[in-house]
């Protein structure tokens, strides 16, 4: 645990050595992507580190993602134990004739479509963690790239209908920079 602390120490304090305080304040997109894919949640944590906005808070975003990615990967790992154990279920009735009492409902045909049924979930489980992990490899390259731009109340967008003595109608949109 205490080598965890010293290589995350390490990438944090890494960038310190021998940048300007232009990159301190925009924090790298790529970095933050890189340090995301290896670690999740660090690329945000790098992220609130390295922005110039100090009303800009991250706290709630770490826990979010371990939380996704762990129920995520913990219904595809209950996925992946069960379509065993039907698959096992199956074989031993066909060579050894024996029966489990969890399965004694099911005849085979029925255990074959458990069984396919079970793998067809473990495969959109794994797309859907690997998905999860990547959409947050994602928001910290996003955030990161995102992180100097203007958002202050002196931006504006108006959309408002319009109707015109030509029967047409449509929306204008009227862009304000004060």
């Amino acid at each position: 645990m205490k080598s965890f602390f010293i290589l995350i120490s390490f990438i944090f304090s890494f960038n310190l050595v021998a940048q300007d305080t232009t990159n301190l304040i925009h924090p790298s997109p790529k970095r933050a992507a890189i340090l995301s894919a290896m670690l999740p949640g660090s690329g945000q944590i790098y992220n609130h580190i390295y922005c110039k906005n100090k009303n800009y808070h991250v706290y709630w975003k770490v826990p979010v993602i371990y939380s996704t990615l762990y129920f995520a990967s913990q219904a595809l790992i209950n996925k992946i134990q069960l379509e065993k154990e039907i698959r096992n279920e199956y074989t031993n009735r066909v060579d050894k004739k024996t029966f489990d009492e969890k399965w004694i409902t099911y005849d085979n045909y029925n255990l074959v479509l458990l069984q396919k049924n079970a793998a067809k979930s473990r495969n959109t489980l794994f797309f859907v963690t690997g998905g999860i992990y990547l959409i947050q490899v994602l928001e910290a390259s996003i955030d990161a790239h995102f992180s100097h731009f203007d958002i202050s109340q002196n931006l504006s967008l108006n959309i408002q209908p319009f109707y015109s003595n030509f029967n047409f109608s449509g929306l204008t949109f009227a862009f304000n920079l004060k």
